[in-house]
């Protein structure tokens, strides 16, 4: 197994809450992230958008672009339009050392809604399921043709959450169709992270590790929050704060020889929890178990 080891800028400042970091510079994150040893990170939205200021501001850093995530309309727009916008983002990324698209599908996305109960997220049936995967398959493929590689990200608040939209996804899908497996939205949505990395080991092409507050979890499905309120309360840190055991999952990954990035990301205040100590701590877990 060969794994590099990238976090998240979403510790230092969330995209989709300003008062979480907002006022923290994109050059306190990354001098942070590759002083905790990390050599990489993934797109955030203080990063430059233009393909080479990106570039000079990793190279500063010395650190490589993991992965960069992607909000899918495939749902909302034609297939020809979210080609044409796959294919201006992939030359950007491409272009500062990044083949990792992580895509998500977020065109009737509940997850930045802070007024919409988790409960109330969007759902596909099978019918629907297999056609969206059909359409994905083209994008896919059009992706690697471009030299990229295009990975789902199951999340919290989207048509693709549990254990069974995702089943039904992969099944739908072609076998070479990865997975960006996220051990803490696969727990948050009730499922067991060993279990599905074992089920679908073959699909796994990039891998975000966060870990759960289980009370906090619990008090938040009791609740029934919004996902923002859900991070605002703290259900998400850093692998070896929480509740998940990530030893026999790093097991998984040595026995299908995984190749590619761990990413460490946990949103959660950074009032609260301190990025660059809470960084380190990950840092230190994760190598002791790998």
């Amino acid at each position: 197994m060969e794994v590099k080891l990238a976090i998240a800028p979403i510790a230092w400042s969330n995209d989709d809450l300003p008062q979480l970091g907002g006022n923290t510079s994109l050059e306190t994150c990354l001098s942070q992230t590759r002083e905790a040893g990390y050599v990489g990170t993934e797109m955030g939205g203080k990063f430059p958008q233009d393909k080479k200021e990106l570039k000079k501001v990793l190279e500063d850093f010395d650190l490589e672009l993991a992965g960069s995530w992607f909000s899918g309309n495939l749902l909302s727009q034609s297939l020809e339009l979210e080609l044409k916008d796959l294919d201006v983002f992939i030359d950007n990324k491409l272009y500062a050392g990044c083949k990792v698209v992580v895509y998500c599908e977020c065109s009737n996305t509940i997850q930045g809604k802070q007024e919409i109960a988790l409960s109330k997220k969007p759902v596909l049936s099978e019918d629907e399921m297999k056609d969206y995967a059909k359409k994905y398959n083209t994008l896919y493929d059009f992706a690697k043709s471009k030299g990229a590689i295009l990975t789902y990200h199951h999340h919290m608040g989207t048509i693709i959450q549990n254990e069974n939209e995702i089943d039904m996804f992969l099944k739908y899908t072609k076998d070479e169709v990865g997975l960006s497996f996220d051990t803490g939205h696969i727990y948050f949505a009730g499922g067991n992270p060993l279990d599905m990395i074992k089920k679908h080991k073959t699909r796994i092409s990039h891998v975000h590790f966060k870990d759960v507050r289980e009370e906090v979890k619990k008090e938040v499905l009791k609740k029934d929050t919004s996902f923002i309120d859900a991070v605002l309360a703290g259900v998400y840190t850093v692998p070896g704060d929480g509740i998940i055991d990530f030893s026999p999952i790093v097991d998984v990954l040595k026995e299908i020889n995984y190749e590619g990035w761990i990413v460490v990301e946990a949103e959660q205040d950074p009032e609260l929890a301190n990025p660059f100590v809470y960084a380190k701590k990950a840092f230190a877990y994760i190598n002791k178990i790998l």
